[in-house]
């Protein structure tokens, strides 16, 4: 009798202390990666497909919960927008819609040899740039997902988490 009893009061326990982990972790923040704009020396394709990148780089972290590309482009051509990108005064407008409370913009831009990353992360709610990073970036675009994309996502981690200045 002491043995089921023991193995009741462990299961409590665990399950107790399981679940209290739950409770401890950050709360996914619901986010939408708009299209980054391809400034000169980027074709729009090649910023599109940056851009998807970052928004599957930003899921995979667990902390969001990214809006699907596919259907945020629904919506917007629903509401009458054009493009997927949106002017810095339309951000706010267009996350507010999309029921998120951050919205990241960026552009892409080739100077000399070194590829320009420009990336904010704006508050829908007070419509402000909460995140601003610039990063220069020297090799070929086409090998810019395997380290230079997750090191932007870790900045805005690192950011948000208080460890690096906006």
């Amino acid at each position: 009798m002491v043995r089921p009893l023991s193995i009741i009061a462990f299961s409590i326990v665990f399950l107790v202390g399981c679940s209290s982990k739950k409770v401890a972790e950050k709360p996914r923040i619901n986010i939408a990666v708009m299209g980054f704009d391809a400034r000169s020396g980027v074709q729009p394709g090649e910023a599109e497909t940056v851009a998807e990148a970052f928004a599957a780089q930003l899921q995979q972290t667990g902390r969001f919960t990214v809006v699907d590309r596919k259907q945020m482009r629904a919506i917007m051509q629903e509401r009458g927008f054009q493009s997927m990108q949106s002017g810095e005064g339309e951000v706010s407008k267009v996350g507010h819609i999309l029921a998120v409370r951050k919205m990241v913009t960026g552009s892409i831009g080739k100077l000399g040899d070194n590829y320009i990353f420009n990336v904010k992360v704006t508050d829908v709610e007070t419509a402000s740039i909460e995140i601003s990073i610039s990063k220069t970036y020297d090799d070929d675009l086409e090998d810019v997902m395997e380290t230079f994309v997750p090191s932007l996502v870790q900045e805005i981690l690192d950011t948000m988490d208080g460890k690096r200045k906006k």
